[in-house]
């Protein structure tokens, strides 16, 4: 080494050693970088770097003193040193890991992003913090958070789905130009991906914050405010910012439900957002109270322990149950506290449009009364926006003549109260808009009369008739003689039937039912067992989506008897089946004087069956027009085999486009077919058996 390098660094070393503090210490460290030689290489001056930091850091282990401020310093404890040795190892070494915790939209659960949160072991971002900055070395932490989170963004890109990554900065702290540099231009190159967190700060000069914000907007990069609500907090001061999220401090948010000043300053900062075009997300969210209460004030975004914890693993979405409890207060919101109710009285014949021009939305029947009759009168073409609600355990009448009902998605337009028994009878057409008919586990719903039900589902997961998809729907009985439409584009449902299942019969009318979405079930259930009883009827089912059931069920065991109807289903999607269970144990069906069209497309199917494990299936004296499409496709039971088959004077053609070479798999000695014809065909060739 050069001997005036050399001359340099002992007194270098001389000097830091009488340093006062670890600030007066910074300062011999930078004033002495400016001396070393500009003619150095990258290599040497690096090294040359990297040893006076370390002399720096010993003789601050070393002495175990350090300077809190200008005017005071004290000596660390033991403990302090260790902690102290701890964190100079996690920065030396780059020991850094991150956790990722979700934000999440306040309107439905869904999450918008993922705060990037500092994790090492053993220690806490506080104390990495703390010893940092005696230390001289929070540059090192601004750097490797940007560094290290960015590398996880760009290298993991698949697992954030396209969601933003709130990113902790301290833009006070001045970087190396170079990494400065590096980091920026990383950072537009996923500027749409990623938020920039800068804590509110006074002291923040407005030429630096003018600055700071000039760099990442420059580069389309969005910045938020953190920690919202504490120190020099207010609302004049963030014109300063004109951030493009406030996050609003857990300070706030604990106890909010009861305290009136809380909730006011909440208002305000939510209100001030959104006059100004800024999305307000409160931190810190970890009960239900506190959850109801900013969802009422209108916040946009929501993270917290309740919704969901940091992890290393970035998760996808949080729990079914807690979007829905977010979607349900949303909608509560959305309702508004000023919501009127009328309440029906016994024997009444309640007018739609009078109702609506009282400025009312719910009509509710049963206050007061168990047991009556109630007529609900309106026009077809005239949608009120009223929705009707049952007491619990009323039981009674209710006509609908030519009723337009509406309510929010996934909040039903008529909603029986719990162990009710209710008859609705359908008078001329009555039309449901964006939701249906909810029928609790232990209630009984029966539908009447000669008019006609459209009902017409919107947006997220769906029913039409029955329950969600994490609840049993109780006794749903059909003995109406109009038609019955329901019709479901959008995530996931039932059109008849719920989650859980439950039974359902249908005696007769006619039903056209149209269920689509990511798993679509248009007549039974999803993972819960269901009773089919469908008789004299005319039906029409399809069911697409990535698994579908036109009747049936997705998850559970299928009860299914058949008679004297027409049915016409179809189904499509990678996993389908046209009346039966795609995943469940099993398939019972009975059908007899049934006139059945099933066209199936799909992956893996079946027409009728249990496609993964054991089918039991009887027909008679019935006519059947089967087509099967798919890599693998079958006519009766599942790929497994495990199938019972028995068709007894059936006229049965069955169409197979399928890597399969027979319409069924089963044991020769489980297939019985006596009188009738079965005609079988694989592609153009007929095939002279139903077994393979």
């Amino acid at each position: 080494m050069d001997s005036n390098i050399i001359a340099l660094l002992t007194e270098y070393f001389q000097k830091a050693k009488a340093a006062a503090g670890s600030d007066e210490l910074a300062k011999v460290q930078q004033s002495y970088e400016s001396l070393l030689p500009e003619d150095l290489g990258s290599g040497e001056l690096n090294d040359l770097r990297r040893l006076m930091d370390e002399t720096a850091r010993e003789i601050v282990i070393l002495r175990g003193q350090i300077s809190e401020s200008s005017s005071r310093s004290r000596v660390l404890s033991d403990e302090e040193k260790q902690e102290l040795l701890r964190v100079m190892d996690v920065l030396d070494n780059n020991l850094f890991t991150y956790h990722f915790q979700p934000i999440v939209l306040a309107d439905n659960g869904e999450i918008f992003g993922y705060e990037a949160l500092m994790r090492a072991e053993g220690l806490n971002p506080l104390q990495i913090l703390r010893y940092s900055e005696l230390t001289g070395r929070l540059s090192e932490i601004e750097e490797r958070t940007y560094q290290n989170v960015l590398a996880i963004v760009t290298g993991e890109e698949d697992k954030f789905c396209g969601r933003r990554v709130f990113l902790n900065s301290m833009p006070d702290v001045r970087m190396h130009p170079e990494t400065e540099a590096e980091i920026m231009s990383i950072l537009t190159k996923v500027s749409d991906r990623v938020v920039i967190e800068m804590t509110e700060n006074t002291q923040f000069s407005s030429g630096r914050l003018e600055s700071v914000k000039n760099k990442f907007r420059s580069h389309g990069i969005d910045i938020a405010v953190d920690d919202f609500g504490t120190g020099y907090s207010n609302i004049s001061n963030l014109l300063r910012y004109t951030p493009n999220y406030v996050k609003i401090d857990r300070s706030l948010m604990s106890g909010i439900e009861n305290d009136q000043k809380k909730r006011h300053f909440v208002r305000e900062i939510i209100e001030f957002c959104h006059d100004n075009g800024i999305k307000a997300l409160a931190e810190g969210v970890e009960t239900h109270e506190e959850l109801r209460t900013v969802i009422m004030l209108g916040i946009d975004l929501i993270q917290g322990y309740y919704t969901a914890r940091p992890s290393a693993d970035i998760i996808k979405s949080i729990p079914y149950a807690l979007r829905a409890e977010i979607k349900e207060l949303h909608q509560e919101r959305e309702d508004g506290k000023a919501l009127k109710i009328y309440f029906a009285a016994n024997g009444e014949r309640v007018s739609l449009e009078k109702v609506s021009k009282g400025g009312y939305s719910k009509i509710f029947i049963g206050k007061g009364f168990e047991q009556g009759n109630v007529i609900i009168a309106g026009a077809a073409h005239l949608d009120t926006g009223i929705h009707l609600e049952t007491a619990e355990g009323f039981s009674g009448r209710i006509t609908l003549d030519n009723a337009h009902l509406s309510n929010q998605v996934e909040r039903p337009c008529i909603d029986i109260g719990d162990g009710g028994k209710v008859s609705l009878i359908l008078v001329g057409d009555t039309k449901l808009e964006n939701s249906g008919i909810r029928v609790p586990e232990h209630s009984q719903l029966m539908l009447e009369g000669k008019g006609n039900l459209d009902i017409s589902l919107g947006s997220g997961d769906y029913y039409g008739i029955g329950n969600d998809i994490n609840s049993a729907n109780g006794e749903l009985i059909f003995d109406q003689d109009g038609t019955v439409s329901i019709a479901a584009h959008s995530h996931s449902g039932t059109c008849i039937g719920s989650g859980l299942g439950g039974s359902i019969s249908i005696h007769r009318g006619r039903y056209v039912l149209r269920a689509s979405g990511g798993i679509s079930v248009a007549l039974g259930s999803f993972t819960g067992p269901v009773k089919l009883e469908i008789i004299g009827c005319d039906l029409e089912a399809i069911a697409s989506g990535a698994m579908s059931t036109a009747i049936g069920s997705m998850y559970g065991d299928v009860e299914a008897s058949l008679l004297y109807s027409s049915i016409k289903c179809s189904a499509d999607g990678q996993l389908a089946v046209g009346i039966g269970t795609v995943h469940g144990n099993s398939l019972l069906a009975r059908v007899e004087s049934v006139n059945m069209g099933i066209n199936v497309k799909a992956d893996a199917l079946t027409a009728i069956g249990c496609l993964a494990k054991s089918s039991e299936i009887h027909i008679a004296r019935s006519s059947a027009r089967l087509i099967s499409v798919g890599t693998n496709a079958l006519t009766f039971g599942g790929l497994d085999g495990g199938t019972k088959l028995e068709l007894t004077d059936m006229d049965l053609y069955a169409e197979l486009s399928t890597s399969q070479t027979v319409c069924t798999v089963a044991d020769a000695k489980d297939v019985h077919v006596s009188g009738g014809r079965c005609l079988v065909m694989m592609g153009e060739t007929e095939i002279d058996s139903l077994v393979y």
